[in-house]
């Protein structure tokens, strides 16, 4: 094939790979139906490892860019062309387990989403940064700074998120909040109007229905299932706009979109004049593969990519950011401004040192491979406490999985969860959300029990 590898390059081969036969797909030079080499063939090819080509024919695999026939081959698969897509490439940048607890020590135990294992980040390695940060700082970084956030953590953002997630952006397009909170509240404020029509994934996070519907917003649910947005349910008789999605782990479900539904997110985006608002609050913990690309490679102009350090440090870090399309970085740099003006620069400055250090990325690793074993043990755990028939929604990634029971749940469970001393929160169709990273094995296997034993009064 036509495809070259960069080794000098500071992208992963696999991720040159899956650049390469993207772009091709989606701009339509490979169409529908065209056979791929085997991955042996591709390797050899290449002078590359095995393992680069499987990599990067798995994460295509994932995002549906590909479809495999079982001793047939690899094919490119149907739906997957955008039309008018060229691929943009980013400005050059600088180089730059859980404690265990006795079962009889436990007490009340909570499934709730979004809590990292918070006893195992590198607190005593931020301590010292945070304190070499405050003893080296000069006069001006003690100061008021940029409403934007430092410029240096802006570059290293934008370096790590094009290798990481394939997201298109410059320093300037990039704003550093107090958390995705208030980069979600930042945007909604910029863009919706009382009476306006925006779009939300249905189930979602109700603080995120809160945050839209406060601005006078008028909200329409849009159906998911297993894979997320049911974008043929999108309204055709409305100009939203803007569109909430969180296509790489869509929550609460976990569904990954699929490229064939992201095409056709885009192309609604563009017919109707809308903004995407692309949540991508916990992808970094992907567990079978590669993180999923973002949305917004495949449109940077009609994206807005929210993300948080939140789940991959801790929440009372409040640090944030959000990529902004150009039309929309000045108004959103003033709005920054006037709301806060800054994001606490302490913070900001450590966080470089940290992510430079090679610390964060240390961590993520360490991490993934631990939530990795929870998610597990906690699979582990319903098949052997739950009797009633079920599956698993969203295990793929993430700090939680669903639980879709077969059966009508009763009535009282909530009831009868409290009196058991343990939480999980329900939602529609006897669906059960269970949140795991924060809880270690014995939590983790006690927890389940005491929801067997109340599902079973």
């Amino acid at each position: 094939m036509w495809l070259s590898i960069d080794r000098q390059a500071n992208l992963p081969m696999f991720r040159q790979v899956f650049n390469s036969l993207q772009g091709a797909i989606l701009s339509g030079e490979l169409p529908a139906g065209y056979k791929l080499p085997s991955t042996r063939e591709l390797a050899s090819q290449l002078h590359v490892s095995r393992n680069v080509i499987l990599e990067a024919y798995e994460l295509l695999l994932a995002e549906g860019y590909i479809t495999g026939r079982s001793g047939a081959g690899t094919y490119v698969a149907q739906g997957a062309c955008l039309l008018g897509f060229t691929k943009a490439s980013p400005l050059p940048l600088p180089a730059s387990l859980a404690e265990s607890t006795n079962t009889s020590e436990l007490d009340f135990i909570s499934f709730r989403t979004g809590l990292p294992a918070l006893n195992l980040f590198p607190t005593k390695k931020w301590g010292s940064i945070l304190q070499s940060v405050c003893m080296d700082s000069s006069i001006a970084e003690l100061g008021y700074g940029d409403p934007s956030g430092d410029l240096e953590l802006r570059r290293l953002l934008s370096k790590q998120l094009w290798i990481s997630r394939g997201v298109v952006s410059n320093p300037e397009q990039i704003i550093i909040t107090n958390g995705a909170v208030q980069a979600l509240q930042l945007i909604v404020k910029l863009l919706l109007r009382d009476g306006e029509d925006v779009l939300v994934e249905d189930p979602s996070n109700v603080d995120l229905k809160t945050i839209l519907t406060s601005t006078g917003a008028a909200l329409h649910g849009v159906p998911v299932d297993d894979s997320g947005l049911l974008t043929h349910k999108l309204p055709v008789n409305l100009r939203p706009k803007c569109i909430y999605v969180t296509p790489s782990h869509q929550f609460p479900l976990g569904g990954i979109l699929p490229i064939q539904r992201r095409i056709e997110l885009v192309e609604y985006a563009r017919q109707s004049g809308s903004y995407i608002l692309e949540d991508d609050y916990d992808s970094e913990f992907r567990y079978d593969g590669a993180p999923i690309h973002s949305l917004q490679s495949l449109c940077p102009k009609q994206v807005v990519y929210i993300g948080t350090f939140s789940k991959v440090m801790f929440p009372s870090l409040r640090i944030g950011y959000m990529i902004v399309p150009e039309p929309l970085i000045e108004s959103c740099r003033q709005l920054k401004r006037l709301s806060d003006y800054q994001t606490p620069m302490i913070e900001q400055l450590a966080l470089i040192r940290f992510m430079n250090s090679g610390s964060l990325n240390a961590h993520i690793l360490k991490m993934k491979k631990l939530y990795k074993k929870r998610r597990q043990l906690l699979l582990d755990a319903l098949h052997e406490q739950i009797t009633l028939p079920y599956h698993i929604c969203g295990r793929a990634a993430g700090l939680h999985l669903v639980a879709q029971f077969d059966a009508q749940l009763p009535e009282d469970l909530i009831n009868r969860l409290e009196a058991a001393s343990v939480f999980a929160a329900l939602l529609p169709n006897n669906r059960m959300l269970l949140g795991y990273g924060h809880l270690d094995d014995q939590q983790i296997y006690e927890g389940v029990r005491r929801i067997g034993k109340a599902l079973m009064n």
